[in-house]
């Protein structure tokens, strides 16, 4: 299957209440995708999927990856929105979950997926192997890629590296603004100056780097 040129892999990184997850799930909603798979590892995305699904029924949180299997056959190359909520509570669990998850959506393919705090489940040196494949190969299956962390410095290093864009809110940590200042080959004192949803980001696609801000939760546009 060719690549398509939405098929991209975004890179979503910030400090927790710095507005990354204000502007991934604006993005998300405003890109309705009719085919959207969420690692969910906190449970927040309940009210984004509900909104996107309009008259369309969003599927409920799932906890099991049979279940989650079970519904893409079903859907074939139809609409279907997974919210995926892990019950694993160790790494290795987590890990094994997410790398479960990352083979039923390369497979199903054609779909946007967003993982959130990949930290939980890669570290520097290492990542699931459908992870990999993922971020390797995953848009020639058409899938869009999500990937969100609060700690770029702990997360596989290629993740980064095989971005298409990356959009970095404000980040507390220098290690953190370093790994990320280095993957976008910025100075890292522009992510230090960023403040509370403040971003900037970079596509790597024209090499446009670009810094704006979202709206607070609550505000008018």
């Amino acid at each position: 299957m060719a690549a398509d040129a939405d098929a991209r892999i975004v890179g979503v990184i910030g400090a927790s209440g710095q507005g990354k997850g204000v502007w991934l799930k604006g993005v998300v909603i405003d890109e309705a995708p009719t085919r959207v798979v969420v690692w969910d590892f906190m449970d927040e995305y309940g009210d984004t999927l509900a909104k996107l699904g309009g008259k369309r029924r969003a599927v409920a949180s799932m906890s099991s990856l049979e279940a989650v299997r079970q519904a893409m056959v079903k859907a074939g190359e139809g609409p279907l929105m997974v919210r995926y909520v892990p019950r694993g509570a160790g790494n290795k669990a987590l890990q094994r979950e997410f790398e479960g998850l990352c083979e039923l959506v390369y497979a199903w393919g054609a779909c946007t997926f967003v993982a959130e705090e990949l930290a939980n489940v890669t570290t520097p040196s290492w990542a699931p192997a459908a992870w990999r494949k993922m971020t390797t190969s995953g848009r020639h299956r058409l899938v869009r890629i999500y990937g969100v962390t609060q700690s770029p410095a702990l997360v596989d290093k290629s993740f980064l590296g095989n971005c298409t864009l990356v959009h970095c809110c404000a980040l507390r940590e220098h290690a953190h603004r370093v790994a990320v200042a280095r993957a976008m080959d910025i100075p890292d004192s522009e992510i230090a100056s960023l403040v509370k949803f403040e971003f900037i980001e970079k596509d790597f696609e024209t090499g446009q780097v670009t810094r704006a801000s979202v709206k607070p939760p609550g505000k008018k546009r």
